[in-house]
Formats: C-alpha cells, sequence, structure tokens
C-alpha cells in the first residue's frame, strides 16, 4: 500500500495543484491563507521537507515589482488593474499565482518575491490586518533597505494603521477593522508573538507617504505605475555591470590605469589583442566612474552589431540611454543626426559612455558625432586596433598577466582555488608559461582541465602545444581576419620564419628588404600588424658592436605564432618552417637544396660538404637572402659558386671571400639586366677589396664591411661608396686604409651628392688623419659615430644641419672637432676617452640639444653656451680638478626647464649641484 502510494504521488500531487489553483480562483480565501491549508496537509509537508533543490530554483527568479494584497478585497479590482498596468509596461510583477510554477515552494516564492523586488506594493485594505500572511509579508517588506515601499490605502485612513490599541482616539473616530482583527487575535490566542512586532510594521508604513484610493479613484492607478518603472528604470541604471568570474589583478590594472589617465580626459582609447582584458577593464571603469555622470550608456560588441548591418540600433540603444526616449531610427544617418543635435544641445551634461569592441573608424564616427560632447564628458573605447583611436585624449595598451596573477586566474578556473594542489605545481606552471600572460587562454584552458586528473592534464597540454582550443582561436583570428592580403602574407612570414630574436642576424631589416622585394608595402603593413597588438618591435640592447644598438626584432605571441602558422597551409606560398623538414633539408648540400625548394623558407644549417654554415631565405625558386659564415669555402674556391643564384639577391652576407666580383661579373654577362637588386651588403675578411663595383649594385641601401680594406685606398673608395646614390647607411669597422698616414683623409666633401645616405659609423678604422663631412654631399645625414679611430686628429664638420647624433669616443689622438656650431639639429651629443682634445665651440648654438655627456676628456677645461639650451634634459660632465671652477660657474644658477636633477651628474661639489634651478617642463 505504501508502495503504492509513493508510486502514484507525484500524480497526486499535480492534480491536487491543478484543483488548488481554481480554488484559489473562485475562493474568498487570501493567498497567504491557502498556504496555511498546504502547511497542514501531510503530502504538502512531506513534500515541502524532501525538496530543498526546488526550494533553491524559487530562490533565483527576480521581480520588479511586488504586490501585497487581501485577496478576497481587491484580487479583482485594484490589484488586478495594478498587475495589468505592470504587465503591459514589461515589469515583472509578482501578485500570486500566475508568478508559481508547479513544484515550487509557495512560502520560498513569496519570500524571494518580496527580497528580490526593487518596489514594493501594500495594498491596505480593509480587512488587510485579517491576514497573517498579508502582516508577515508587510514586516518583511519594511526588512528591505534597499527596495522603494510605496503604500496604498484602498478605502482606509493612514490613521486606522497608526493607533490600533489607543482608546483614546479610538473614542474619537469610529473604531477601525484594524483595531477589530488584533483584537479577535488576541482573544481566539492566535500569533500573540507576532501582534507587537506587526502594530509597530503597520505604524511605520502609515507614516510613509503614498497613495490614498477610494473605488471612485482608481485612474490613479496610473500614476503609481508611472512612478513604480521610474524607480525600477533609475534602479536598473545604477545595477553594477558583471566584470569577471574571477577579477584576478583587476584591482592593479584599474590602479595603472588612473595612475597614467587623468580623470579629466575626454576621449580614453584602451587597445590590445584579443582576449587580453580590455573588456573587463573597460567594465570596472564604468562601474567604478558612472556615479559621477549625470547618465552613462555601456555599448557592447560593437563590431558585431556592424557585421549584422545593425549600427542604427546601437544608435537608438545610446540615444535611450543617454535622453530616456525611444527612437527607432531607420538608418545610420538619420541616426547620426539625431545624436549631434541632442548632445549639442546638452553640452552641459556630463556624460560616461563606453563603446566596446570597435574596429573600424565608421562605427566610431556613426556612434560618436565629433565635437559635441562637453568637457566633463568621459567616453572609452576598446579595440584591437590602435589606428582607430589615435586621436584620443589617451591611449592605454593592455599588458600581458604578471606571472603570479597569471597563476591564480588559471587555478580559479581549474581548481576554483587561487593556488594549486602540490601534485600539480609543475603541471600548473608549464599551461601558465603556455598562455604567455592572455587572460583569454588562461580561463579557457583553466576550464579545460577542471577536475580532471594529472594524466589527463598531460596529454591535454601535449594536444595543446599542437592544436590550441577553438575558442581561442577564434577570437584570435578576428583581428587577422581584418587584415589585406599583403597584411596577412606578412603576418605568416613572421610567424613561420621571422619570430625569432636573434643577435647576429638582422632579421627586422632583412625581412623588410625581403617583402619590398616581392613588391609588398612592408613598411606599412608592419604598422598595420602593430596598431592591431598583432606584432611588436622590441629594440635590441647594445651588444659588443655599438652599430647593433640600431636593430629590432619581432615578437609575437605564442598563440599568434600558432595561428599564423595554422593559416600558412590556407594560403599560398607554403612556408617551410617544421622542424623535421628543416633537418631533411639540411641532410642535403645547398645547391641540391636550392634546386628543390618551392616556397618561402629560411633556414640555418651547416654543408658539410663546403664547410660552411649557410642561412638563406627563398621565395618560390628565388634566392633572396644569403649569409655565410666561415671561411673554409672560400679558400678552396676563391669566389662565390657560379651556381648560386644572384640576380634576385636582396641580402648577402659573406664571409672571407677572395675574389667577391667574378662571379656576379659572370652571372650580369649571361642576363639582359644592368645591375643586381642587391640592397643590403655586409662583406667580413675579404683579402682583396680594392674597389666597389658601383655599377652592378645601383640599388644598394646599407653597406657593412669589416677587415677588409687593408688594400684599400681612401680616396678611390670613398669615391665608389659616392656612386651609391641609394645608400642609406655606412658602416666600416676593424681596418686599416693603405698608404702613408700624412696623406689619408676620409673625405665625404665633394662631388657626388650622397641624398639618401643617413648613417655613418666607423669603428677601429686606423691610417685616417682627418675625417671631413659635409652637409653638402651629405644632406640628409643624421647620426656619426666614430669611435677607437687612434690615429684620427681632426673632425670637421660642414654645415650638416639634419644632424642629431654625434658620438665620438676613444679617439686618442683627436685634437679638435670644427664646425660643431654649424650643426644646428643637433639633439644628442656624446664625446668620451678622448685625451687629446682640447678646443671646444661654444654650444650656445645649439638650441636643440637634449643631452650632452662629456667625460674622460682631460685636456677640456671649459664648456661655453649651457645656460642657453633650454630643452636640455640629461646634462652628464666630468672635469679634472683644475676645471672645477668653471663647471661651478655654467652650472650654478642655471635654470633648466626640462632637466631633472637625477640626470645631472658632475664630479664637483653637491653645492654646485644644488645652486642649478631645475624645474619640470
Amino acid at each position: 500500500m505504501a508502495a503504492a502510494v509513493a508510486l502514484h504521488l507525484p500524480f497526486f500531487l499535480h492534480f491536487f495543484f491543478v484543483v488548488s489553483k481554481n480554488f484559489l480562483k473562485y475562493s474568498p480565501l487570501c493567498f497567504g491563507e491557502f498556504q496555511t491549508f498546504c502547511n497542514s496537509s501531510p503530502i504538502f509537508m512531506a513534500s515541502s521537507s524532501s525538496s530543498p533543490h526546488e526550494r533553491s530554483i524559487v530562490s533565483a527568479k527576480q521581480y520588479d515589482v511586488f504586490i501585497s494584497h487581501r485577496g478576497p478585497d481587491v484580487k479583482q479590482t485594484i490589484a488586478k488593474q495594478l498587475y495589468e498596468l505592470f504587465k503591459a509596461r514589461e515589469c515583472r510583477a509578482f501578485l500570486d499565482r500566475p508568478e508559481i510554477e508547479a513544484g515550487d515552494s509557495i512560502t520560498s516564492a513569496i519570500d524571494n518575491a518580496i527580497c528580490s523586488s526593487r518596489v514594493q506594493i501594500a495594498i491596505f485594505s480593509k480587512g488587510y490586518a485579517e491576514s497573517s500572511w498579508c502582516l508577515d509579508e508587510l514586516v518583511l517588506m519594511l526588512q528591505q533597505t534597499d527596495a522603494l515601499f510605496i503604500p496604498v490605502f484602498y478605502n482606509v485612513q493612514p490613521w486606522e494603521l497608526r493607533h490600533i490599541d489607543d482608546k483614546k482616539k479610538m473614542k474619537k473616530k469610529k473604531k477601525s477593522q484594524y483595531a477589530a482583527a488584533f483584537s479577535d487575535y488576541r482573544m481566539k490566542g492566535r500569533n500573540l508573538d507576532k501582534l507587537d512586532e506587526w502594530k509597530k510594521a503597520l505604524a511605520s508604513a502609515a507614516d510613509i507617504s503614498g497613495y490614498e484610493l477610494s473605488l471612485q479613484q482608481e485612474d490613479l492607478c496610473e500614476k503609481i505605475v508611472s512612478r513604480v518603472v521610474q524607480v525600477v528604470q533609475e534602479k536598473e541604471k545604477s545595477i553594477p555591470l558583471h566584470v569577471a568570474k574571477y577579477p584576478i589583478g583587476l584591482g592593479e590594472v584599474v590602479q595603472d590605469f588612473e595612475r597614467c589617465c587623468s580623470k579629466t580626459v575626454g576621449i580614453v582609447g584602451i587597445f590590445g589583442l584579443g582576449g587580453s582584458g580590455k573588456t573587463t577593464l573597460a567594465k570596472e571603469l564604468f562601474n567604478k566612474r558612472r556615479s559621477g555622470y549625470h547618465t552613462s550608456c555601456f555599448i557592447s560588441d560593437v563590431r558585431e552589431s556592424h557585421a549584422r548591418g545593425e549600427l542604427h540600433s546601437l544608435q537608438s540603444q545610446l540615444f535611450k540611454a543617454l535622453f530616456d526616449e525611444d527612437r527607432k531610427f531607420m538608418n545610420i544617418d538619420e541616426g547620426l543626426g539625431k545624436l549631434k543635435d541632442r548632445l549639442g544641445r546638452a553640452r552641459l551634461l556630463h556624460f560616461l559612455i563606453v563603446f566596446d569592441d570597435i574596429d573600424h573608424q565608421h562605427q566610431l564616427d556613426a556612434l560618436l558625432p565629433e565635437g559635441v560632447l562637453g568637457s566633463g564628458s568621459l567616453v572609452i573605447i576598446t579595440t584591437r586596433d590602435k589606428n582607430v583611436i589615435r586621436t584620443a585624449d589617451f591611449l592605454y595598451k593592455m599588458m600581458k598577466m604578471e606571472k603570479n596573477h597569471a597563476k591564480n586566474l588559471f587555478c580559479s578556473h581549474a581548481f576554483r582555488r587561487r593556488d594549486p594542489p602540490t601534485a600539480y605545481d609543475k603541471l600548473v606552471e608549464s599551461f601558465v608559461e603556455f598562455c604567455g600572460g592572455l587572460p583569454l587562454s588562461l580561463s579557457v584552458l583553466g576550464a579545460h582541465v577542471y577536475a580532471k586528473d594529472d594524466y589527463y592534464w598531460e596529454l591535454e597540454l601535449e594536444k595543446v602545444k599542437k592544436i590550441q582550443p577553438n575558442d581561442i582561436m577564434q577570437r584570435l583570428k578576428i583581428s587577422f581576419d581584418g587584415l589585406d592580403r599583403e597584411e596577412k602574407q606578412i603576418f605568416i612570414d613572421i610567424a613561420c620564419l621571422f619570430n625569432k630574436k636573434n643577435e647576429v642576424y638582422d632579421l627586422k631589416g632583412k625581412a623588410i628588404t625581403i617583402w619590398k622585394a616581392s613588391g609588398w608595402s612592408a613598411e606599412h603593413a608592419v604598422q598595420t600588424l602593430q596598431d592591431k597588438c598583432l606584432l611588436e618591435l622590441v629594440d635590441y640592447i647594445r651588444y659588443q658592436r655599438p652599430f647593433e644598438n640600431y636593430k629590432q626584432y619581432f615578437e609575437m605571441h605564442d598563440h599568434l605564432r600558432d595561428l599564423g602558422r595554422q593559416m600558412a597551409d590556407d594560403l599560398g606560398p607554403p612556408r617551410l618552417w617544421r622542424p623535421d623538414i628543416l633537418r631533411s633539408m639540411g641532410a642535403k648540400g645547398f645547391k641540391e637544396i636550392l634546386a628543390e625548394t618551392k616556397g618561402r623558407c629560411f633556414h640555418s644549417f651547416y654543408d658539410s660538404s663546403l664547410q660552411i654554415e649557410i642561412t638563406y631565405f627563398t621565395a618560390e625558386t628565388d634566392l633572396l637572402w644569403l649569409e655565410t659564415r666561415g671561411s673554409l669555402l672560400f679558400e678552396k674556391l676563391k669566389s662565390i659558386p657560379s651556381w648560386i643564384p644572384l640576380q634576385k639577391l636582396q641580402c648577402l652576407s659573406i664571409e672571407g671571400v677572395g675574389e667577391l666580383w667574378s662571379t656576379f661579373q659572370q652571372q650580369l654577362q649571361n642576363k639582359t639586366q644592368a645591375s643586381f637588386e642587391l640592397r643590403k651588403l655586409w662583406i667580413r675578411k675579404s683579402s682583396s677589396l680594392q674597389k666597389l663595383p658601383t655599377e652592378m649594385f645601383i640599388h644598394l641601401e646599407e653597406l657593412y664591411i669589416n677587415s677588409c680594406l687593408e688594400e684599400t685606398n681612401a680616396t678611390s673608395f670613398v669615391q665608389s661608396v659616392k656612386q651609391l646614390s641609394n645608400l642609406r647607411s655606412l658602416v666600416l669597422e676593424s681596418g686599416s686604409f693603405s698608404g702613408s698616414l700624412d696623406s689619408i683623409n676620409l673625405d665625404f666633401s665633394t662631388s657626388n651628392r650622397m641624398d639618401s645616405l643617413k648613417i655613418i659609423q666607423l669603428y677601429s678604422i686606423q691610417k685616417i688623419s682627418k675625417l671631413v663631412i659635409s652637409g653638402e654631399m651629405c644632406p640628409r645625414l643624421q647620426s656619426l659615430e666614430v669611435q677607437h679611430m687612434h690615429t684620427l686628429e681632426e673632425i670637421e664638420l660642414k654645415q650638416l644641419e639634419r644632424l642629431n647624433t654625434l658620438e665620438v669616443s676613444k679617439c686618442w689622438q683627436l685634437e679638435s672637432i670644427s664646425g660643431l656650431s654649424s650643426v644646428a639639429g643637433l639633439r644628442v651629443l656624446r664625446v668620451y676617452s678622448c685625451g687629446r682634445l682640447k678646443s671646444w665651440l661654444n654650444l650656445a648654438h645649439l638650441c636643440l640639444l637634449e643631452q650632452i655627456k662629456i667625460y674622460e676628456c682631460p685636456k677640456v677645461q671649459s664648456v661655453e653656451g649651457v645656460e642657453e639650451l633650454r630643452g636640455l634634459k640629461s646634462l652628464m660632465i666630468e672635469m679634472p680638478d683644475d676645471g672645477y671652477a668653471s663647471v661651478h660657474n655654467y652650472v650654478c644658477g642655471l635654470t633648466f626647464r626640462s632637466l631633472r636633477k637625477s640626470n645631472l651628474v658632475a664630479n664637483v661639489s653637491n653645492e654646485t649641484i644644488e645652486g642649478a634651478k631645475l624645474t619640470e617642463q
């Protein structure tokens, strides 16, 4: 029997619920009183006590308005009217039966509706106090301090609630039904422990401003509803946006942002790689700052809305948020006109607006008319493309997460706590390192391994190193899809071939040369990749050779690198980058490799047959870059092998050649072209380099010669270099020109103009007594470095108006630098370790100087004109003891607008330093 009852219990409960709903419909009982009946039923008591799950489901519901009422009095009149009006205005109102589903706990449903509602209405009718459930609801409503309570006195006066037991008042007034209800409770001994609490609640409600309605005043319902809707909308606006499930490290990012960005700035751009936390930061800033503005609006997913052709819908959303008016714009031009008009007339109001995920200027132009916001408004824009926000007042770049924060975020998703179990320490470190500080990857991969054992973790780690999860790749691919074909090809080239730091090869410079040879706009494409946060250019630190200070290398996040390598298979030509392929190629000879290579390949290997290390780049079948290290090849063959194709070569770095030019001349004779396309030439340790056959290298842009000048005449060498009209950089290192010491000048002041030359660097070049450089011959020269020139006695500078950097060091015989006053554009001057340097010109004419370094020049007694250098930012001087007075005279009492005290260095007393008036610009 018991089993049969248990079997049919769910059916019976459903049947009883249906019956009970109809019972409620026609019964004069209050809705709350039906709960009393349910609680007294053994079936419902058992069901309620055994279903905590249903209670938790009910507690998740949310309501805007709770209507407390006595059913027999007002259910079919004012309560129903209010409910229907709220429903028509899209306000979620709780009345009774329509909001409770089968299986829900009635008590929990009522309590949740009260606690979750933003506005609570109590309709005080004649019989309200006769319902203990209504009185309990009233007590709970008044406990919700964050909700608006509105009393509605329906054919009842407030004093009836206020003076229930006041006999003196009751003598003057007719006894109310509220006092009668409380007398009945006492007479029957019901709810005696709650009477005082109920009386206080009724008295409190009577003291709150509300509405008094009679049967003839039900038209006031519209007024009540309008007020409630307004309150609900205002409260909805103040609800903070959900920021992140685990906002780890967000506080530090916000602090860094606010430290960098003034609160008065107008337009702020936040840019970074997809998944780097731009939207998270924007939401946090929006929540934190919105209270300081008249109104605020957060527009999400602008890029996706634009793709769906719904920008005009975003304009309507913005208009509604800012001006509380519903406008359905039919097209972008209509919306832009209305926004421009209203914003222009509201310049005194302060708005906070966030546009999230903008990827095109057209989107911003459609949503933010130019020049219409007042000075107190703030606009925050998030984007993957820095170029979209170049006109912003402040730009903030999202950086990768700090390692400890990255670990905490990953563990929060993987373990639901910040720190891993000891057994998972190494696996966690491996995953965190693989994610590279990208919050998207940390969250996705952490969720992937949640509640999995360590064996699964190891398998997943190996898998993601080969194939990353699709939800990461698709987010990153958004920026890639926004590139044009050339930019995609260059992105893939970097991902497959050039995404590495190399202290020997200038990969960035050579790669750009190679891309130009392919007919691509290399510099523009690289800048676009930087703007879209797909690439970073990182400066090399200064290594052993000073000229390497100018190098940069590409740096790309590992996830972007993997994306590029995946896309390489979809967009031709093929890239040969996989280690297994390169190893098999390295087992062959270079001649065989050149004959078989079909694709773009950058590879370094040791050719055992030639006994030489070779680095090369091929595009399809063309050899574009060749670099060799080791001299055994040319000791045997004496020249470049004729089977190496040189016609399309862009970069050549070669070492130990005996006869460098014969192969070039031979291949030139066999072709119809008049010259080669070589752009960069590096020559090391050539035994014979008497002159450059410049007629073959008219396109040459960069020339580096190391240890090759022993049989070269300085005059003829300079004359041949001057024929290179496209040369931009000349670097000579470690060598001695032929001839007697007294007769050799390195003179760049006569004959052909070198209009493209910007850099001259001379290191350890001997048998040069005088260096002459003229702006008439080198009009665009920007940087001159002269180091370790032990025989150099004089430097003469003539009209070098564009020279901005001059560095002279460790030239022990140098006595003078003449013409310095004519270098009007000089910004950086570094002179040190020149023991015989005596004379020094007045620096007053060098008004653009920002940095001065003078030390280890013991015969320099004075430096004049420093007081005229108003833009000076760094001053480092070192004087001998007998030069102290001179130093004191020109440092003490000076005022520098930009010079920081930390950048002022001298070997003089502290009082001399303190005598200078240092101010910040």
